[in-house]
């Protein structure tokens, strides 16, 4: 629903989608539980904006996130777990003040886990009881809001948190620092 009036708001004013910055930053997941171990913390993230609106009240925000490997030794094999996520959310603004904007945002989430199982050294062998190694791919949906903090002529600094609902639901808390390609966008220039 929200994505048709997001379209419909876009063709009506004759606007075309345009990406005008791009964020990267780190972030911090409440933890996934995955083939008998945890995944890693932290998360690097990249993400961008496509303005739906000639205010940049509405946008389209695709994003990947790669989470630091969790690795852990049971002796003689070790376990590495693997989490990368993609999302592609919808990104409303609520509240704008000076330099500091509020938004709201939620869409869908795809998380790709992957386990791999190693010997630790040839002279032992991975146990029978041992897990095996183990991917998923995972569907699903998150909903959060964030701050955007107004740092420079061309930088942000953005704080944002997330509930993924799925089959491994986590709460996830990013900060990021944003560039902007040419110059502010009418939303910012109050």
């Amino acid at each position: 629903m929200f994505f048709c009036m997001v379209i419909i708001t876009g063709v009506n004013d004759k606007l075309s989608a345009q990406i005008y910055r791009v964020g990267a930053g780190l972030c911090f997941g409440s933890g996934i539980e995955y083939n008998s171990s945890e995944m890693g913390n932290p998360g690097f993230r990249v993400k961008t904006w496509v303005a739906l609106d000639r205010r940049s009240t509405m946008h389209i925000v695709p994003s990947i996130t790669v989470f630091n490997p969790s690795v852990r030794d049971a002796g003689t094999y070790t376990i590495s777990n693997y989490i990368y996520q993609g999302d592609l959310d919808g990104q409303f603004m609520v509240f704008h003040e000076g330099t500091l904007k509020i938004v709201v945002f939620g869409g869908a989430n795809v998380t790709y886990l992957n386990s791999v199982i190693a010997q630790v050294d040839k002279k032992y062998p991975i146990p029978d009881y041992a897990p095996d190694d183990q991917s998923d791919l995972i569907f699903g949906a998150n909903i959060g809001a964030g701050l955007e903090l107004r740092m420079g002529a061309k930088w942000d600094m953005n704080i944002s948190g997330k509930y993924t609902l799925s089959k491994y639901s986590q709460f996830i808390i990013s900060i990021e620092g944003v560039y902007y390609f040419k110059s502010r966008r009418r939303a910012y220039r109050r």
